[in-house]
């Protein structure tokens, strides 16, 4: 069995993988609410005295949308990234459950990107700077996962499609991905240890959105930043 912390898109698309052979359950919110310990610690409690017992745990759960709502909010940044991370991490090491953090690109050093030309490949021991506090209470986040022996963080470069808005832009690139992949990724490497990118092809948001939507353009390199993962680990993995 795995379980999935969460009601978002990534946790709903692990939901649709789940089979007879491998059970997959999501706890939303109203389930288990990952800022009580004592919640947390009782909801996982009762799913290991099932004889399916859940032998992974994927962590979705985060304060994310909109991602301003962090810097609007430290507090709750904290309590949720951070400390609901560490509540459940926590009881996935009490009872041997595989805790594979789902975590994001914006952990990484996004102040030297794309500026008419290109940057280095950003690896997973590339240097870690957020450029703003979604990012910071990821990366404490992964901190907090990196002390659970055989975790696995992944650091993914999401991108919600249908996409939200109407304009995406035309000069901002990323190797973004749909959550529907990445719930495949997990499934397929869910016994790996460490730190992951994870990503697709290398392309401005405006194209990699115009293959499900049309959508509107503009330019947006003065607001956002541009990054470059190197996925090579990822596709090694997939025997791509």
């Amino acid at each position: 069995m795995i379980l999935v912390s969460g009601n978002g898109i990534l946790a709903n698309e692990l939901l649709k993988l789940s089979t007879d052979d491998l059970p997959i359950t999501i706890l939303p919110k109203k389930e288990m609410d990952i800022t009580d310990e004592y919640v947390v610690s009782d909801v996982i409690k009762s799913f290991m005295m099932k004889p399916d017992y859940p032998k992974y745990f994927v962590h979705t759960a985060a304060l994310t949308k909109p991602m301003r709502v962090n810097d609007k909010n430290p507090i709750m940044s904290l309590t949720t990234n951070i400390v609901g991370t560490a509540n459940v991490a926590r009881i996935c090491y009490k009872y041997g459950i595989k805790f594979i953090y789902i975590s994001t690109d914006f952990v990484y050093d996004s102040e030297k990107v794309y500026r008419g030309k290109w940057t280095p490949d950003v690896y997973e021991e590339s240097k870690v700077k957020p450029s703003n506090n979604y990012g910071w209470s990821k990366l404490g986040g992964e901190c907090v996962s990196k002390l659970i022996p055989n975790s696995l963080i992944l650091r993914c470069s999401l991108c919600d499609i249908p996409f939200r808005h109407k304009i995406a832009f035309n000069d901002v690139y990323r190797n973004s991905i749909t959550h529907e992949e990445v719930a495949g990724i997990i499934l397929k490497i869910k016994d790996e240890v460490g730190i992951i990118n994870v990503g697709g092809e290398h392309q401005s948001v405006y194209e990699f959105v115009s293959q499900y939507q049309k959508v509107d353009t503009t330019s947006g390199a003065k607001i956002a930043p541009s990054l470059q993962l190197n996925i090579e680990k990822l596709k090694e993995l997939l025997n791509e």
